[in-house]
């Protein structure tokens, strides 16, 4: 497994991540670039934003009916950011997200970028802490994560002001969340995590024991 999870920001933000992200890719393989979870639904605007940090790419915008089989041609996927609802339930529903565990275990990258980031937790229900928390206006149920991060959850755009809401939500799910500003990322194989970034990340945990994760 190798995959990248952003706390979010734009490309001064994430630059390390996005430098991590290309070096992992074998020379000549394009990256699929999925913008699906950006519910305001003006693509072209998404591909511009990623064209200034990635040029040998191809973008999808509807997922139906795909299969492992056209996933083969691409080195690896990008998540991009938006509403984490939207895009959990966009994955369900065309299965997608089958094929995303299929690509995962083959061993080829994977960038989440905030609610690219925020599915492959425990839960998605971090989403909705802070200010900027993402609507559930399509009222999705089921709230559970892809769960790939050891049954954490994680919460991005995080600052401080925040620790006494995440600490009420680990509690009432008596999860640990891993909290990451915009400053920074996890990159996550089999074997650790590390943390990519300038700013460190946190693990509040139920027992109050909170993690300090410090940069590499």
């Amino acid at each position: 497994m190798k995959l990248i999870l952003s706390g979010g920001g734009d490309t001064n933000d994430t630059k390390a991540l996005d430098d991590l992200f290309q070096s992992l890719i074998k020379p000549k393989q394009k990256i699929l670039y999925l913008p699906v979870a950006w519910t305001a639904g003006n693509f072209a605007e998404c591909k511009k934003w990623f064209s200034k940090t990635f040029t040998n790419f191809a973008m999808w915008t509807d997922l139906t009916s795909k299969t492992y089989e056209d996933l083969s041609e691409y080195g690896a996927i990008y998540l991009g950011g938006g509403n984490t609802f939207s895009l959990l339930s966009n994955f369900r529903s065309t299965q997608f997200d089958k094929l995303l565990l299929q690509f995962i275990k083959s061993d080829r990258p994977v960038y989440g970028g905030s609610a690219g980031a925020i599915i492959f937790g425990k839960s998605i229900e971090t989403s909705t802490l802070g200010k900027d928390h993402d609507d559930n206006s399509i009222h999705l149920t089921d709230l559970r994560g892809m769960n790939l991060i050891n049954n954490r959850s994680i919460h991005c755009h995080y600052e401080p002001y925040q620790d006494e809401e995440i600490v009420d939500y680990v509690k009432k799910s008596n999860s640990d969340v891993i909290a990451l500003a915009e400053k920074t990322g996890l990159f996550i194989t089999d074997e650790k995590i590390k943390v990519i970034g300038t700013i460190p990340a946190y693990i509040f945990s139920p027992d109050g024991k909170n993690i300090y994760l410090p940069t590499s």
